[in-house]
């Protein structure tokens, strides 16, 4: 019996001296030194114990005092710090080698979160490390109790600071409650929120409710879940607020949002691939949000009234509700009600939208997406987004684009029959520049609104008044029309009606159809074999138009047949009109006003604004130049317009077998034109002339060249202007030649040798020389110097031409150089308008003659040819040949 107490009592010994060397071990520095260790390796951080105790009982508990995690070598203070963290352990699991929690508490724990300007956080290194062996997985306590707690978070980069006050109130570890309350500063405002934290930790999600927070002036309530446990977390929120800016967390940029183009040559990315951006990880993530906000700003833009609802589901986001309103400065509201859904496919935004929109301002709208200045649109939207493009059902809106000075309404369906692949029919109406057009195209799926390199067909006509434009090619970014190419035709009554929408000076013509290859890009328009007519002349070559503050346009035209009359617009003058003349509306409307007021001359204002806005290089060529009246032959000329002074250096007109050569300024840049004109005739044929001039039979007959020059200066705002202030003079002169003398013998009524050359064959009066002269001074043609000398007599002449009134008064006197037998020797005047001349040869000198002439008869019946007897001596009448060439040589 002894034996065995004794045993027993060594045994009891041996348990209890293993237990108190347990306890001395459990509470000896040697041990803190190991537990130090080891949640230093399950961390990676350094864990610092200053003192440790134990519980001893059922359970056992392990209390711990002033425990601190290091932080990252940039910051200075603890990551986290706890003045007592207690672990209660289950002792009959322990007692079978298996460790279970009972309970964790934490008393006035104070964690540390930061973040520095580059983005970098001092847990990332834990969030993104590894498990080691060592680091097990986490064990969750039946119970979990924190009393005093405190997060605090600094975010240098969006310039957060946060203080947060956390406490359990249960211990129950399945659904763990946490009161939030907090304070602090982000972007200069201040921060305050308070909550209610339901997590359950073992299932990895959490809720937070009667949440209240307030950023400024700003307000946010309502509750939030989070559930980590599944496959794809997701979010569930539900949201109320007067006001919330994305902008102070960094989430937009500001609202200079227009993508500029790399300078390094790399492609530039496509809108829609852009928008995939912004909702990137998407696919990561699942959520439910119902959101309600007075105000939201974002990338420096603002919505108002804003109502959401909208799921987030395998990468796909379902908006089944987004009303919000616009408010731009001080006009009325504007709406805006979307449905549908969107996601990602290949990093690219594939979406269906169906929308109503009150006049709402794209650009503000879509600012994160960066695609510039895209205007208002107002009405029914129904479209997909596929590869990039736009495809439309049942749309119909109106766009507004002042930026682009563009104005559109339209309906927009997709075309899938008759057409390669798929494409937009578009047809409606609008104003470009304030001129009104419609249009009717198709146009391809590829709407990249911003990517200047991605073209997408184009085909269709346009429409502008009477000028309608044919498309069959590309075109990028069709509202702004940043480049386009094809094959084209265009007509119209008059290049002109296409000044204000292009900017160019183009000129005042009779009705056009032109056709050729164009391409449009960088503000430059270039026309490659350009094939048409303008009125009834034929017109080719190339064209270049650089469009800008300042347009400019270069040309190399040519006409096979050039119809002169058609260049009459040109100055204002209305082309001839009829059954066979091509002319339009308004320039019939021109000849019927010229012939009203019998002018030739028209007050009809040039444009010269116009003229002053573009600059103009342009050589053109005309082979065969048909003129009424006139023997043109052909024409060359080189013009050069610049900063509003036109330069014509060499003008070459074929004219009766000679040329005309001109030189012509013109200086738009005042009120009215000024300029400088200079003529020079050189071997022009005088049959040509007259043969022109509706005279065959004189024609036939007559031979001989004169030249000429002129030198003119003007000034004015139309014909008529320039022509009523016109200075400068006119000389033409002719040394030899033969005149048909049916012509020379009537300018003096030489009717017995008409008659008498007629009967006996004699045709043809040598011509010895003919010398003109107008001198113009403000409009008042002068005619200065008029003779002509024929080996049977000389002619003089007189008078003037009023080019403001456009009324002329001439006399023309003739004088026989032999006697001569039935002459009237009476002047011939011209008198009248210019359009409309009168020939008077009833003359008070002739009447006398008669009269003197039947008194004769009366008295003595031979008497009476008396007064139409000439004696003669006309050689001594006028200038003479010699003084006359000589003035003109001078």
């Amino acid at each position: 019996m002894k034996k065995i107490t004794r045993r027993v009592a060594i045994t009891l010994g041996v348990v209890l001296l293993v237990l108190a060397a347990a306890v001395l071990f459990l509470e000896s520095a040697w041990f803190r030194g190991w537990l130090e260790g080891q949640a230093s390796a399950q961390l990676g951080r350094e864990v610092v114990i200053d003192d440790h105790g134990i519980d001893w009982g059922v359970p056992l508990t392990l209390r711990l005092s002033e425990v601190r995690v290091a932080n990252v070598r940039w910051a200075e203070e603890p990551m986290a710090r706890f003045d007592e963290l207690t672990v209660t352990l289950n002792v009959g699991a322990l007692l079978q080698r298996e460790l279970e929690l009972e309970r964790i508490g934490m008393i006035r724990p104070q964690i540390r979160l930061l973040r520095r300007e580059d983005g970098t956080t001092n847990v990332s290194d834990l969030l993104d490390q590894e498990s080691t062996e060592e680091q097990a997985s986490p064990l969750w306590p039946e119970a979990f109790a924190i009393e005093q707690g405190r997060l605090l978070y600094r975010d240098a980069a969006r310039d957060v600071d946060l203080d947060i006050a956390f406490e359990t109130l249960g211990e129950s570890v399945d659904e763990l409650s946490l009161d939030v309350n907090g304070e602090g500063h982000a972007q200069g405002a201040s921060v305050q929120l308070q909550g209610r934290m339901h997590l359950e930790l073992e299932e990895r999600r959490g809720r937070v409710e009667a949440f209240q927070g307030r950023i400024g002036e700003s307000r946010l309530e309502g509750r939030l879940a989070l559930d980590l446990g599944r496959d794809a977390p997701r979010l569930a929120a539900e949201l109320d607020g007067d006001a919330l800016d994305l902008d102070r967390w960094g989430l937009f940029g500001t609202s200079e949002m227009e993508v500029a183009s790399p300078q390094d040559g790399t492609p530039q990315e496509t809108w829609d691939r852009r928008a995939a951006q912004v909702l990137e990880g998407m696919e990561a993530f699942e959520a439910d949000l119902d959101l309600s906000l007075g105000r939201l700003h974002y990338a420096g833009q603002s919505l108002y009234d804003l109502s959401v609802s909208v799921t987030l589901e395998e990468g796909r986001l379902s908006i089944a509700r987004l009303q919000a309103l616009q408010q731009l400065d001080e006009e009325t509201p504007r709406s805006l009600n979307v449905q549908g859904w969107l996601e990602v496919e290949e990093q690219r935004l594939v979406a269906d939208l169906q929308a109503q929109l009150d006049r709402i301002d794209l650009t503000a709208a879509l600012a994160p997406l960066g695609l510039g200045r895209l205007g208002t649109l107002n009405g029914n939207l129904n479209t997909r987004v596929t590869d990039g493009g736009l495809l439309f059902e049942d749309t119909a809106l109106d766009y507004r684009n002042p930026h682009w000075g563009l104005a559109l309404s339209f309906s927009a369906d997709t075309r899938t029959e008759n057409v390669e692949g798929r494409r937009i029919h578009l047809i409606g109406e609008g104003r470009y520049e304030q001129e009104p057009f419609t249009f009717d195209l198709l146009i391809g799926p590829l709407l990249d609104l911003t990517h200047a390199d991605t073209p997408y067909p184009i085909s269709g006509d346009l429409t502008s008044g009477e000028t309608r434009l044919w498309i069959d090619g590309s075109v990028v970014q069709p509202f702004a029309l940043e480049a386009l190419e094809g094959n084209f035709r265009l007509e119209g009554p008059s290049p002109a009606e296409l000044t204000e929408l292009t900017g160019i000076a183009l000129p005042e013509l009779p009705p056009y159809r032109v056709n050729g290859y164009l391409r449009y890009q960088d503000d430059l328009l270039t026309i490659e074999e350009l094939d048409g007519g303008f009125g009834d002349s034929d017109v080719a070559g190339d064209v270049r138009l650089r469009f800008g503050a300042r347009p400019k346009l270069w040309a190399t035209l040519v006409s096979q047949q050039l119809e002169a009359d058609d260049l009459l617009p040109l100055f204002g003058m209305s082309p001839k009109t009829g059954p066979s003349e091509t002319e339009s509306a308004e320039q019939r409307q021109w000849e019927a006003e010229e012939r009203r007021t019998g002018k030739v001359f028209p007050d009809r204002a040039w444009n010269l604004e116009a003229l002053r806005n573009t600059d103009i290089v342009l050589d053109y060529e005309a082979s065969d130049v048909q003129a009424e009246h006139v023997p043109f032959e052909d024409l060359q000329l080189a013009l050069e317009l610049e900063q509003g002074v036109m330069t014509v250096d060499p003008l070459l007109v074929g004219l009766g077998g000679g040329r005309v050569r001109a030189s012509w300024v013109m200086d738009a840049r005042q009120a009215a034109l000024e300029g400088d004109l200079q003529l020079a005739l050189d071997q022009v044929n005088l049959r040509a002339l007259l043969g022109e001039a509706g005279l065959p039979d004189v024609a036939r007959d007559t031979l001989g060249v004169f030249g000429g020059r002129g030198d003119f200066r003007y000034h004015g705002r139309s014909m008529h202007e320039v022509m009523a202030g016109l200075d400068g003079e006119l000389e033409l002169a002719m040394s030899q030649g033969w005149l048909d003398i049916i012509a020379a013998e009537l300018l003096p009524l030489n009717v017995a040798n008409a008659l008498v050359a007629a009967l006996t064959g004699e045709e043809q009066v040598q011509l010895e020389c003919t010398y003109v002269r107008f001198v113009a001074d403000n409009g008042l043609a002068d005619l200065a110097n008029f003779f002509m000398a024929t080996e049977i007599a000389h002619f003089e002449g007189a008078g003037a031409i009023n080019l403001a009134t456009e009324r002329m008064d001439m006399a023309f006197q003739g004088h026989n150089v032999d006697p001569t037998l039935f002459t009237g020797n009476s002047p011939v005047e011209l008198k009248g308008t210019l359009r409309d001349p009168e020939v008077n040869v009833i003359t008070e000198e002739l009447v006398a003659r008669g009269a003197l002439s039947l008194l004769g008869a009366l008295v003595a019946p031979p008497l009476a040819i008396l007064p139409w007897v000439d004696p003669g001596g006309g050689e001594q009448v006028g200038m003479g040949c010699e003084r006359a060439l000589s003035a003109f040589e001078e």
